[in-house]
């Protein structure tokens, strides 16, 4: 707050902002107590462990839970290795298997088409022969007519008489 702020406060919330800040220097002053306690306890642990040797083996507890804390740190890393590694198993297995599915639908398609241009083919071969017996049926008939009526022409003709040469003068 600025001055010009504090002189605005009444008394009652100048009061009430001391009475606040008085209870905060409390509650600072016990934190500050406890710490110096909790320095001095380490303090007398050090003097008490006698040598550095002394204070390493009871520092060892400290050391044993990081080692535990870096084991369950490697376990977890594995473990969501090993999940990854599932998954991107599972993944594949479902890839090969769409693909296989995509391979068969695709092998039936062609076989569909295959069949369908197959029976296309035998139905225009039908059609090419039957048109073609038609037509030769046609034409053995006209050439069977046209064989009759030049039979009969010949016939015809060999009957008339067939004009002498004149004899030339």
């Amino acid at each position: 707050m600025t001055s010009k702020e504090l002189r605005k406060l009444n008394r009652k919330d100048l009061l009430q902002m001391l009475i606040e800040q008085s209870q905060e220097v409390q509650v600072l002053r016990e934190k500050l107590a406890e710490a110096e306690t909790a320095l001095e306890n380490k303090t007398i642990t050090i003097d008490q462990a006698g040598s550095i040797a002394e204070a390493a083996l009871q520092l060892n507890g400290i050391f044993q839970a990081s080692q535990d804390a870096c084991q369950q740190y490697m376990d977890n890393v594995r473990q969501l290795c090993q999940c990854k590694e599932e998954n991107c198993a599972r993944m594949e297995e479902e890839s090969q298997a769409k693909a296989k599915s995509i391979v068969e639908e695709a092998e039936k398609q062609k076989a569909d088409m295959e069949r369908e241009t197959k029976a296309k083919c035998d139905e225009m071969l039908r059609e090419a022969k039957e048109q073609s017996q038609a037509y030769w049926d046609e034409v053995s008939s006209k050439l069977e007519k046209f064989m009759e009526e030049y039979t009969v022409l010949q016939k015809l003709l060999s009957i008339v008489p067939q004009p002498k040469k004149r004899e030339q003068e």
